[in-house]
């Protein structure tokens, strides 16, 4: 019976020792595996003496400045400078953050750029800032309008928030942030057009619905999609030729020209909303991907990602996924229900209260408290 006994023993230890061999396997190679797409990234750490240009590239404002919309009378100039004044002092006064709560937040700034495939520069057509908070279990994605009236630093002019990637990267698009919003952010992922294109061309379309109203912008922009990836000969092609409220299947360039015109509705407000469909649509499309299609994007899309995320921080957010993906998600955009439209020059911009917009961002990222949604409270 002894004998019998040792016999069992070794054997359940042979067999735990082989499944736990097994287990080491697997998990060095899906680590081997993660490491291998990871080190596909494009790894641009930020340069603390970046260059600021004095003036950007002659852009093509999105496609055409809509002609139906008559140039309104510029602001009064007081008016303009009473608002940069209020800026600067605002953020003159501003103190930094307590090093205890940020240390419980990761700060990740999500950037679509509208570089052109022969072009070194480009504006931020799309900035969201995604914030983990390990301390209140809860992630934050902050869109900001990228047609907010800020002062850009070190260059010492007021822009178009969109303005700041174009003139000195997105090392000025932080400290752009950081003085007029008050969020430290020294982490991004940055993707452009033909990387947002090929994604969804590999994902197979999204089907949204498109309505008459928008129509006409749409075939527009779908035209400027065609001039970035398209020959001569097809410049003309993949036009919708109907809208009335119903789906439509769109293809990688169609879905880009989708979220980016911004000529009906409520402007950048508008196309905010068509934007956050269009990255519901993906994230549904995801969680039915069969393995190849998984390979396939990630074989595509990584090495189209710039980010300055090192190799061990990028394993440590995957690490967190799992915990992570159980968090609280709060996703909302700055300006939301307070704003005013200004004009100069002749363009519109956005100007709003950033006292009123930092304390609510500080509320979102760093407590578990609430913003607060009346300005008077």
């Amino acid at each position: 019976k002894m004998k019998k006994k040792k016999s069992v023993g070794k054997i359940i230890g042979i067999v735990v020792g082989c499944i736990a061999a097994a287990v080491a396997v697997f998990g060095i190679s899906c680590y081997l595996i993660l490491l291998h797409y990871i080190n596909k990234r494009n790894y641009v750490p930020t340069n603390e003496n970046f260059t600021i240009l004095d003036e950007t590239p002659s852009f093509i404002e999105d496609v055409l400045n809509p002609t139906s919309k008559p140039a309104g009378p510029d602001t009064d100039k007081s008016e303009v400078e009473s608002y940069k004044n209020d800026v600067e002092s605002r953020a003159d006064s501003t103190t930094d953050s307590d090093e205890e709560l940020v240390s419980d937040v990761i700060n990740i700034l999500l950037v679509g750029s509208d570089i052109r495939p022969d072009e070194d520069v480009g504006r931020s057509d799309t900035m969201i800032l995604v914030s983990i908070n390990k301390e209140t279990k809860r992630i934050v994605a902050t869109s900001f309008l990228r047609d907010t009236y800020v002062k850009l630093p070190i260059k010492n002019e007021f822009h178009k928030l969109n303005a700041a990637y174009a003139y000195g990267g997105i090392e000025l698009l932080f400290e752009t942030l950081q003085y007029n919003y008050g969020v430290s952010v020294d982490k991004y992922v940055a993707v452009d057009f033909l990387s947002f294109i090929d994604a969804i061309d590999i994902l197979g379309g999204l089907d949204v619905q498109v309505y008459e109203d928008e129509l006409y912008w749409f075939n527009q922009y779908i035209h400027a999609s065609n001039l970035l990836v398209e020959p001569p000969e097809r410049e003309n092609s993949d036009y919708v030729d109907h809208a009335d409220g119903s789906y439509q299947h769109l293809n990688g360039k169609q879905a880009l020209a989708y979220a980016r015109f911004r000529y009906v509705g409520n402007g950048d407000f508008t196309r905010t909303d068509r934007q956050r469909r269009v990255v519901q649509n993906i994230f549904d499309k995801i969680k039915t991907m069969d393995v190849g299609t998984i390979v396939k994007l990630l074989d595509s899309i990584i090495p189209q990602i710039t980010t300055n995320l090192t190799t061990e921080e990028c394993m440590e957010l995957i690490t967190l996924l799992p915990e992570i993906s159980k968090y609280e998600v709060v996703s909302w955009h700055i300006p939301d229900e307070d704003f005013k439209y200004m004009t100069i020059d002749g363009d519109d911009v956005v100007a709003i209260d950033f006292s009123y917009y930092m304390k609510k961002l500080y509320n979102y990222i760093y407590t578990d408290a609430e913003p607060e949604t009346d300005k008077q409270n």
